[in-house]
């Protein structure tokens, strides 16, 4: 039987779709104006399934904005601005067939990056498109012993200088570079985060990984990136993992702190547009009780890009124009 809780006279119920990770919350309309207990029932289910997922959703950005306020105090994204009337929105518009499709934790860079992210669908692609998450706390659990007790030990940078959204070369332009470069990267920031923490409301221990690192502290680089792809390995494996498939407002809550998650960039050339705002984190404790540790805080990134296209200019495919 699903789990549920009795919402304005209404039988509200969580369905799981996933082994691991994952469920949908059907005959709930969320709004700014829920009251406590529903708020508490769903982030109960948010720490127990990671990611849950609501369909026929019709919120607009401010709307989104006040309803993360009722799971705690949001956090802007440091680099990128958002939208005009709006203070904490950070926009997903993809376009020429880009997405950011590798696993990451939103903001790792920074040393107190957001416990949690709410992701709304604005403008779904006729086709693909979906999004990908993953349970780093499973992750943890299901490594050997040995692997277990070399991940406790290390800590990792993580960055967002340097850091590539995308897997594939023909899924980059030149004007995204430059975005990648002069915006996203217009300040630098560092982290020193434990690959093992320690979760604050679950006590679970997670990874804590993706592609914000820059490399596995005290190790030289082709020693990080092996340990780094093996660990990754754990938290991609499919049956670690959930899919959705996005329709117009839909929403998603997860909980950054043991998740991943990944879009998926096999929807060409159309459009897509999503919207995220993040709810401000604690800074992450190892098991050991150490914290993680704010390297570089904002720093003016020196190199700017004003190049032209060169060789970066994509010729669209006539099969998907």
């Amino acid at each position: 039987m699903p789990d549920s809780i009795l919402h304005d006279g209404k039988r509200v119920t969580l369905h799981r779709i996933a082994g691991n990770i994952g469920a949908e919350i059907r005959g709930l309309t969320l709004s700014p104006r829920l009251d406590a207990e529903i708020i508490q029932w769903v982030w109960k289910n948010v720490l127990k399934y990671k990611v849950v997922f609501f369909r026929e959703q019709s919120l607009d950005s401010l709307a989104q904005e006040e309803l993360g306020k009722l799971f705690g105090p949001l956090v802007p994204h440091p680099t990128v601005t958002s939208p005009k009337g709006t203070n904490h929105i950070f926009e997903l518009k993809a376009k020429n067939g880009r997405a950011a499709n590798t696993w990451h934790a939103d903001m790792t860079f920074m040393a107190s990056f957001p416990k949690a992210s709410i992701l709304r669908c604005v403008k779904p692609t006729p086709y693909g498109g979906a999004t990908l998450w993953a349970n780093t706390a499973n992750a943890y659990r299901t490594l050997p012993v040995p692997l277990q007790e070399l991940a406790e030990k290390l800590w990792a940078i993580h960055t967002n200088h340097d850091y590539d959204h995308t897997d594939l070369i023909a899924e980059r332009d030149w004007d995204f570079v430059r975005w990648q470069q002069n915006i996203f990267a217009s300040k630098i920031f560092e982290a020193r985060h434990p690959i093992v923490h320690v979760h604050p409301e679950t006590g679970e221990k997670c990874l804590l990984l993706a592609n914000f690192i820059k490399r596995i502290s005290d190790l030289n680089l082709p020693d990080s990136n092996t340990i780094l792809e093996l660990f990754q390995s754990y938290i991609s494996r499919p049956e670690n993992t959930v899919t959705w498939y996005w329709q117009a407002g839909d929403i998603a809550i997860w909980d950054n702190r043991s998740t991943q998650h990944r879009a998926t960039a096999d929807f060409g050339y159309q459009e897509r547009e999503l919207q995220r705002v993040t709810l401000r984190g604690d800074v992450p404790v190892s098991i050991r009780g150490e914290h993680s540790v704010q390297i570089t805080d904002g720093r003016n990134n020196p190199t700017i890009l004003n190049e032209g296209i060169y060789s970066w200019e994509q010729k669209i495919p006539e099969y998907i124009k």
